[in-house]
């Protein structure tokens, strides 16, 4: 893995893989979570997006990729693939509570994603199929996830979308999902660490439809 290149740009900004991180100090962050109603705990920035980080930037994506980052969150996977890669990136959640985030998130790093407010069964086979890459980052973290997550990737393989990487810290309800998708899409289950002012492992979830 080549270095680490981090800053600290203000003692409001991070930053992290070239990507810029609000911290939860920033006033503008502050101001837009102060009244939000988060469900699906889309107010935090989670490792994971630091371990997906870390995966790409050895195993990068060609070049104007068309990318869907499912529960998104701030976003910061799919910035990282927008500034590195120069890809199409559409972020995608579940919760619409995380949309101020996200557009400080891109204001910030200077870049520009389309928004799909959208829960995981509400992707369609005919949507995922415009897409070249689905990722997401930790997003199997209660039990139930793990069935929606499965029929997903199973939308996402029949729609022909090339690849599929999970990022996770390796919770139980991932590591079910892991072992479904290694049995039915013969899917790798690769460990990873990260840094982001502090040390971060888990796993990548692949899978290559080829």
């Amino acid at each position: 893995m080549r270095p680490l290149v981090k800053s600290a740009l203000s003692s409001h900004y991070r930053e992290y893989y070239g990507v810029t991180t609000l911290l939860a100090s920033h006033p503008a962050l502050r101001r837009a979570n102060r009244h939000a109603q988060f469900q699906l705990h889309g107010n935090k920035v989670w490792a994971a997006s630091y371990l997906m980080m870390a995966y790409l930037q050895d195993n990068p994506l060609e070049h104007n990729s068309k990318v869907l980052e499912v529960g998104c969150g701030a976003g910061l996977a799919g910035i990282y693939c927008a500034k590195h890669f120069n890809a199409e990136v559409t972020a995608s959640d579940g919760d619409p509570a995380v949309l101020p985030a996200l557009e400080l998130h891109t204001d910030a790093n200077k870049v520009a994603l389309n928004w799909q407010p959208a829960l995981f069964s509400e992707l369609t086979e005919t949507e995922l199929g415009q897409y070249d890459t689905l990722m997401a980052c930790d997003i199997c973290f209660w039990d139930d996830m793990a069935e929606d997550l499965a029929e997903l990737i199973d939308r996402a393989i029949a729609a022909g979308v090339a690849r599929i990487i999970i990022a996770d810290p390796m919770r139980p309800p991932f590591l079910a999902l892991a072992e479904y998708c290694i049995e039915r899409h013969f899917a790798e289950l690769l460990p990873i660490r990260a840094e982001s002012g502090r040390r971060h492992k888990g796993a990548i979830l692949l899978i290559e439809n080829n």
